[in-house]
């Protein structure tokens, strides 16, 4: 589903907020920003590779998340996540039944 005008002329303004960091498009069949790279993710995808974000990291870019349709019966925005680079993140230690 195609990002409406009205949703990508809010972005643009929101990105214009922090015009120094890298904007990018979560999907490849969005075209109105650089795709993101594999190794730029947010903190809930790094989550799912088992690592994650030390807390007070700061973003090296944020990724357009969101296709404004609804979630639990909630309206999603679609908004700007902030993302971080795989060198900012640390594995997740796993729970051994000895712990």
């Amino acid at each position: 589903m195609a990002r409406s005008d009205v949703v990508i002329e809010r972005l643009k303004a929101e990105q214009a907020q922090n015009p120094d960091v890298p904007h990018y498009e979560c999907k490849p069949d969005e075209t109105n920003w650089p795709l993101q790279p594999s190794e730029i993710k947010t903190a809930g995808y790094w989550k799912l590779e088992r690592r994650r974000v030390p807390k007070g990291v700061e973003p090296v870019a944020f990724v357009v998340s969101g296709q404004g349709g609804k979630l639990h019966g909630t309206k999603v925005l679609t908004r700007w996540v902030p993302a971080y680079h795989i060198n900012q993140t640390v594995p997740v230690k796993s729970r051994s039944a000895d712990d």
